[in-house]
């Protein structure tokens, strides 16, 4: 079954807090409030930061803050800040290199198709979609 990693579910979360939050947050505060482990929660933070989606701010009232609107961020652009590659299948990520049967597959296309609608989906669901 497909599944979203750990780290995109945590970053859904993470975003999901500072758009209900509409300011800063901290790292801690975020993991505390979603019952997240703060360790890997900070590793998924810079990699969103990382991405552009969210900001940091040092001092006292420091933290983290969404740089675009909830609207503005598509789940799509999270899945890909945090993972390297999502697909169902090695062909679907990594072409005739990742499969060695990939010109006598006989479900590459229909997966590949399935593959294109999962795209499609997470490219039309946003952050706001989550509040």
């Amino acid at each position: 079954m497909f599944r979203l990693s750990k780290r995109v579910e945590y970053g859904l979360m993470a975003l999901q807090h500072l758009a209900r939050r509409s300011g800063v947050a901290t790292a801690r505060e975020i993991a505390d409030a979603s019952n997240i482990p703060y360790d890997l929660l900070a590793k998924v933070m810079q990699s969103l930061k990382r991405d552009g989606i969210i900001d940091s701010y040092q001092g006292v009232k420091g933290g983290y803050a969404l740089m675009l609107t909830p609207e503005a961020i598509p789940l799509k652009r999270v899945i890909e800040a945090l993972e390297e590659d999502v697909a169902l299948t090695d062909c679907n990520a990594n072409g005739a290199q990742g499969c060695d049967r990939f010109d006598t597959c006989t479900i590459r296309e229909p997966l590949g198709g399935l593959q294109q609608k999962m795209a499609e989906t997470f490219s039309g669901m946003t952050i706001a979609q989550l509040l």
